[in-house]
């Protein structure tokens, strides 16, 4: 599991302290980007958003994005950097001491592997809200790995629905889509839901128990007037872009299910690309499309979206635009949408596909192989094509990834 290095938070600290700001969003992040620029010093806004937490998952920079960010604070290198901070005290979030009382990710991962439910309560008290998000998304794997193959798996599914940062680090960071014997599904209905006040919180949560119903069951979610009651009351623009994924999506899941998707692509395909030119980030206009494009590939409108001209400049841009080290599931997918469009054009654009690390998105692991194997079977040859292209179909069958298989077909 990917967690941030305490030398990492002990230079994201020093660098803010120098900076005299906070890096709290893509916009800061550009900030920092450009004061670097004027050094000669050239690390990417994606890069440091993701090293600040302000991008999901955290991932630990390369080494020589290390040394420049080490050469900032006028160290040699990354080396140099660590060698001096031995005299500094680690992040309080690692190891505490009797002055310096808090959270700490040491401590709650000790109270997991004991499943002191008792003391996990002592440790959310202590939860701030202004705590880094490296530590967030860290205690959110921590928490979601450990829930899934605990044996108070029920009383800790109730204990992380009683409180927001319960909610946090669980139910809406970790968001299981791997779902094994649906446990999330049945959690986010039984523990979550319940303690939900939030309409967009509600969006979240109708959206992802209507796109697992139709995925893994092939059917329209119960829940589906519900989300369509509750979307009267939001805005867009005030979305997160994981809420705008999941509604655009939804739509189409529900015009899908009712038949009348044909109809309906366009205008469908319009709120996709007014919404992907909302958001400014690659990550998140990354996620824009991907959730809607899983939808449309179930429906079977590859190819009209494989010929829609407008939505596959969005999707160019995006591949085009891709930097090293800036990965996700959603960016995965659409390498394989790109793919697949490229091969049924014939195109002779030369491609060469990548992977993501076997240790990231493990709360998306059935997708992300699922993925993988598809475009695996894309650039296999010989006996080597038989063997995947079984395995993929056998796969995606299994762990409710049809719309892979559709995306091949």
């Amino acid at each position: 599991m990917t967690q941030p290095n305490p030398y990492l938070l002990s230079i994201c600290s020093q660098i803010e302290r120098k900076l005299g700001y906070k890096i709290k969003d893509i916009t800061t992040a550009k900030n920092f980007q450009e004061t670097l620029a004027v050094q000669n010093l050239f690390v990417s806004s994606h890069t440091i958003a993701r090293l600040f937490g302000v991008i999901k998952p955290f991932v630990t920079p390369y080494k020589s994005t290390l040394n420049i960010l080490a050469n900032y604070l006028n160290y040699r290198n990354w080396e140099d950097f660590c060698d001096n901070q031995t005299n500094i005290p680690f992040d309080a979030n690692y190891f505490l001491t009797e002055a310096s009382d808090g959270f700490s990710l040491a401590i709650l991962q000790s109270v997991l592997e004991n499943e002191d439910l008792k003391s996990l309560k002592t440790i959310f008290k202590n939860v701030k809200n202004n705590e880094s998000k490296p530590i967030i998304f860290s205690a959110a794997e921590l928490i979601g790995l450990h829930v899934r193959k605990s044996k108070k798996q029920d009383e800790l599914l109730s204990f992380l629905a009683l409180n927001s940062m319960g909610h946090l680090f669980f139910y809406e960071c970790f968001v299981d889509e791997d779902n094994k014997d649906n446990y999330f599904y049945n959690a986010i209905i039984k523990y979550y839901l319940p303690k939900v006040t939030n309409n967009y919180r509600f969006l979240f949560a109708f959206g992802y128990l209507i796109s697992q119903k139709a995925y893994k069951e092939h059917i329209a979610s119960e829940y589906i007037p519900k989300f369509e009651e509750v979307i009267k009351s939001l805005k867009k623009e005030k979305c997160h872009f994981h809420e705008i994924s999941r509604w655009l999506e939804c739509l189409i899941l529900i015009d899908g299910f009712n038949n009348v998707l044909e109809d309906t692509l366009d205008p469908h395909i319009n709120q996709i690309l007014e919404s992907f030119n909302f958001f400014k980030d690659d990550y998140e206009k990354a996620w824009v499309l991907v959730r809607p494009i899983k939808a449309l590939i179930h429906f079977n409108c590859k190819i009209k979206l494989f010929n829609h001209i407008e939505f596959n400049k969005a999707v160019d841009y995006i591949i085009k635009n891709q930097r090293t080290g800036y990965y996700s599931v959603a960016l995965y997918t659409i390498q394989l949408y790109w793919l697949c469009k490229e091969i049924y054009f014939s195109s002779k654009v030369v491609y060469t596909p990548f992977r993501i690390s076997n240790t990231l998105f493990q709360n998306e692991s059935d997708e992300k192989s699922s993925v993988e194997f598809a475009i695996a079977s894309l650039f296999a040859t010989g006996d080597n094509k038989k063997i995947i292209d079984k395995s993929v179909k056998t796969f995606c069958e299994e762990r409710g990834t049809i719309w892979v298989i559709k995306m091949l077909g």
